[in-house]
């Protein structure tokens, strides 16, 4: 690939090179009805193939833009089928997704630089009335195209290369210089989106939306919905509205916000104005019905897009660089479950303190030392013992001792039982290995921190698979005693340019957590299951109430609930929802009862139950 007398990127013409297939529209039409189109990897093979050498081929611009639309359609639903194998998946690629991922925007960038072609073959002879049309089309979607690329890489959490970014406002200074920037092209698939400008301005709503902050299938519906939006903004030379972002066509970076921006002697700057784009969100967002499917995430997807473009970004606080590693977990249910184990090691400590310095002797039968409760245990479980010895020893033995039941040779149910019992407890233990291999601290790097938070790196291997943006994350210090956890939350991931390693914002939230168990109490049924739940102590210094951190599901406002903590319960009411993703939710709550303790134990000065002795006469 070179770059031509345009800017452009396009493929050196060779005049030699023979085609797969002969490159007429007639035959390139039977030649795609006739491809394996159950087979990807071949068919995506051969696209890609009739594409570069469509490319190095020297053909006129309406011929290659036959050429295009004939094999585009084709393309493109390869590009569907294959993307489900790499998005909406787990955000750490394997070597087959990565490389899937890279013939995906193989195919799209050949499809990009076919486009480019026509373009330089229509300047390059000179813009006449008679092919300003096909340039007009060939800018469309050519920029399409180049903003496919770079919604893929929002999804994967990747940069944007410069390259696209530099092409793409290369292609809309060209639109504007020919005054066919607003000219309307036929578009099937995307309605409202058929003009330079147009596709031009979704791509830059979608770098605005701060795509990174957004899980995949989030950001494919930003992408979807973002054309209901594009008459509302307004790119202009000379804007004086009140929240601008600013865009320099001379450069090959996303538009950024006017508090960020840094003035250039050799820019050709552009204004854009979101505010209408706003003001219309906010009418959507309150017409979004409840019962309507998606609801849920649209109302999300509303609210992060009004935060994103109705108020103006600032740092608060500085980074500072880091070098050190750092202990976390990762998600609602691993931090719960961990912080639990903590808690209730930190609870059996505590109570074993105070059994020593318990002054009184210690009355239960289970207390006694050499109780015959114990005593009968272990002779009843030494006599089965032997005698599930000797039935596995005389089992289909002509030589032994008969039993007193002759049908135990071949029905043996103490060793059935035994055998089961073994497999329970094999099967409880495996069910514990695997969660505490799925609830577990991971040592990540910590790159820099703020008062506001961290941005941690963590390999792609280690990384779980329901790791996401929006995904609670417990905080330890390597190496502290007590354990004092924080609690945060991923803000936004990034994937690195060089290596496998992955880049998570995380903000903030409490510099302590409670593990608790919450049960919805608004509906009749007393049979609601309690679920996980962590709560945030509220900081009197900086008027912060407390909080709780449901998942995103069951709990909206003004439900009730049953509140469990190690030693006691209590009801609530969520009032407020303060955050809300696609893994968790947080609200503001008010107590609507008196706390009520747990049924303890009974104390140990307590005399022992008679119905434990008349178990002991049973066993005996």
């Amino acid at each position: 690939m070179k770059q031509g007398n345009t800017g452009l990127t396009v493929r050196k013409l060779q005049l030699s090179h023979k085609p797969i297939v002969e490159l007429t529209t007639k035959q390139l039409s039977l030649w795609v009805e006739e491809l394996p189109i159950a087979n990807l990897g071949e068919s995506s093979q051969m696209i890609y193939r009739l594409l570069v050498d469509a490319n190095t081929s020297v053909l006129e611009p309406r011929l290659r833009l036959s050429i295009l639309n004939t094999v585009q359609p084709t393309a493109q639903k390869l590009v569907d089928t294959l993307e489900r194998q790499f998005i909406n998946n787990h955000i750490a690629l394997n070597d087959k997704q990565r490389k899937i991922a890279a013939l995906v925007q193989a195919i799209q960038t050949e499809i990009s630089i076919g486009y480019h072609a026509v373009i330089e073959s229509i300047i390059s002879e000179g813009v006449k009335r008679s092919n300003k049309k096909h340039l007009a089309y060939a800018i469309c979607f050519a920029i399409k195209y180049h903003g496919l690329i770079i919604l893929r890489c929002y999804q994967l959490y990747s940069s944007v290369p410069a390259r696209v970014w530099r092409e793409v406002y290369q292609l809309y200074q060209m639109a504007r210089t020919h005054q066919i920037d607003t000219i309307e092209t036929p578009v099937i698939d995307d309605q409202n989106v058929n003009s330079a400008k147009s596709h031009l301005t979704r791509i830059l709503l979608l770098s605005m939306s701060n795509p990174y902050q957004l899980r995949q299938s989030e950001i494919q519906l930003v992408w979807n919905l973002l054309p209901n939006y594009i008459k509302d903004c307004q790119i202009e030379a000379h804007s004086f509205t009140q929240h601008p972002f600013y865009i320099d066509l001379n450069s090959s970076s996303p538009p950024i916000q006017k508090s960020l921006y840094k003035e250039r002697t050799d820019e050709e700057k552009l204004k854009i104005s979101v505010v209408a784009v706003a003001d219309k969100l906010k009418i959507d967002l309150a017409q979004v019905s409840e019962k309507a499917r998606y609801s849920a995430r649209r109302t999300m997807i509303y609210r992060h897009l009004i935060h994103c473009w109705s108020q103006e970004t600032q740092r608060s606080f500085a980074r500072t660089r880091c070098d050190d590693n750092i202990d976390v977990s990762i998600g609602l249910g691993a931090t719960h479950y961990l912080l639990n184990e903590v808690t209730i090691q930190k609870q059996a400590m505590q109570n074993d303190d105070d059994l020593v310095n318990s002054q009184s002797p210690p009355q239960t039968l289970e207390a006694m030392e050499g109780s015959l409760k114990n005593a009968t245990l272990s002779m009843v479980i030494a006599a089965k013992d032997r005698e599930n010895t000797n039935a596995d020893r005389n089992y289909l033995s002509t030589s032994a001792i008969t039993d007193k039941d002759v049908w135990a040779k071949l029905y043996n149910p103490h060793q059935t039982v035994h055998a089961e019992e073994n497999q329970t407890s094999t099967t409880e233990r495996s069910r514990d290995s695997i969660v505490r291999d799925s609830y577990k601290i991971q040592t990540c790097d910590l790159i820099n921190m703020s008062p506001g938070g961290y941005c941690i790196q963590v390999a792609s291997e280690a990384l779980p698979k329901h790791a996401q943006t929006g995904e609670v994350i417990g905080f330890i210090e390597s190496g502290s005693i007590d354990q004092h956890w924080s609690i945060g939350v991923v803000r936004w991931v990034r994937r690195q340019v060089k290596g496998t390693h992955i880049q998570m914002g995380v903000q903030l939230l409490a510099p302590d957590v409670i593990p608790i168990s919450i049960q919805l109490r608004n509906s009749r049924s007393e049979e609601n299951a309690f679920q996980r739940a962590l709560l945030l102590p509220a900081l009197t210094g900086v008027g912060q109430a407390a909080t709780i951190i449901t998942n995103p599901l069951a709990f909206n406002v003004n439900n009730k609930l049953r509140v469990r903590e190690i030693n006691h319960d209590y009801d609530v009411r969520l009032t407020k929802e303060i955050n809300a993703s696609g893994s968790s939710k947080q609200f503001n709550f008010e107590k609507i009862s008196n706390t009520n303790n747990l049924k303890n134990q009974p104390p140990s000065n307590q005399t022992p139950d008679p119905d434990d002795l008349d178990n002991v006469w049973d066993l005996i």
